[in-house]
């Protein structure tokens, strides 16, 4: 494949900009991760390597700048990747995330690229910022504190460790619930069990086992079947069966079971955490947000 043939390089020119869907096919993704990874790591490198003085446009806003390509790839790849999954996409996922990860890493805890932020910040009031852009240095400069910009080189490859394993483990929960999710049904073959269910719904659902070859009624854990069967059957007892095949999800002890990558994801949480200076977890995600 070209890579300037790939439509998630190139500008959009469809209603309001969004995603020419029917054009992008999976094999396009990585290529354009890569592409656009090696953009944003060339950006921070023109910014840290300006010969000028730090200012608010020259850095704070070139920094916002740098990741736009990368930021509207995620956007695409991984809403398709939550709305729409198979095993190729998984495996894509479990490429690429290290490398987004180690991407932001090498941008936030970059000595040189902090220093200008900083230099920024320590003069904020000297640039006649207006509401928009104060908040956008303050949200910069604020990142960076939180993704360890503070810390020791020690600490700091400390933090790599763990927020690349995070984002790993995070990732295979998404999946290991999204694959145990995939895998139930509920087939029903008679007009007694729809009780409730609008005309819209039945269609969908007869429309959904004609699709695997089944005769009958499918229903799944898939919001869009899910949430209006529980909203609108009579029947308490298939109700009963949905919600909790939807409750168990990622939690029956086999090979999707998350019980033990949550305890790992909220260990490394409290060290991330105790690292940045926080006494837990809760502290640290709260510490510029309302509950």
């Amino acid at each position: 494949m070209e890579i300037d043939k790939n439509p998630l390089l190139e500008a959009w020119n469809t209603p309001f900009h969004t995603p020419p869907f029917d054009r992008i096919r999976t094999s396009d993704y990585e290529p354009a991760f890569e592409v656009a990874i090696q953009e944003q790591k060339e950006a921070i490198d023109r910014i840290i390597h300006n010969p000028a003085a730090p200012d608010f446009a020259n850095t704070i806003v070139a920094i916002e700048r740098s990741g736009e390509r990368l930021e509207r790839i995620c956007g695409v790849f991984f809403n398709v990747l939550n709305a729409d999954a198979n095993d190729e996409l998984m495996a894509i996922s479990e490429r690429i995330s290290p490398k987004l990860t180690a991407c932001a890493n090498d941008i936030y805890l970059n000595n040189a690229l902090f220093e200008r932020v900083q230099a920024v910040y320590e003069k904020r009031g000297q640039w006649g910022l207006d509401v928009e852009d104060r908040k956008l240095l303050d949200e910069t400069y604020r990142a960076f504190q939180e993704r360890g910009a503070t810390l020791s080189e020690a600490d700091k490859e400390t933090y790599r460790q763990l927020s690349t394993e995070l984002s790993l483990l995070s990732l295979r929960f998404e999946q290991n619930a999204l694959k145990d999710k995939q895998r139930f049904e509920m087939l029903l073959t008679t007009e007694e069990e729809l009780a409730g269910l609008p005309d819209s719904i039945r269609e969908a659902a007869a429309h959904r086992a004609k699709e695997k070859g089944r005769t009958g009624w499918l229903f799944t854990l898939d919001a869009p079947s899910y949430v209006p069967f529980m909203r609108y059957a009579d029947s308490r007892a298939l109700r009963e069966q949905m919600y909790r095949a939807y409750l168990s999800i990622g939690n029956k002890g086999d090979e999707f079971d998350n019980k033990e990558i949550v305890r790992r994801i909220v260990n490394i949480r409290l060290q991330l955490a105790h690292l940045l200076g926080y006494p837990d977890y809760a502290s640290y995600e709260l510490s510029h947000k309302m509950a």
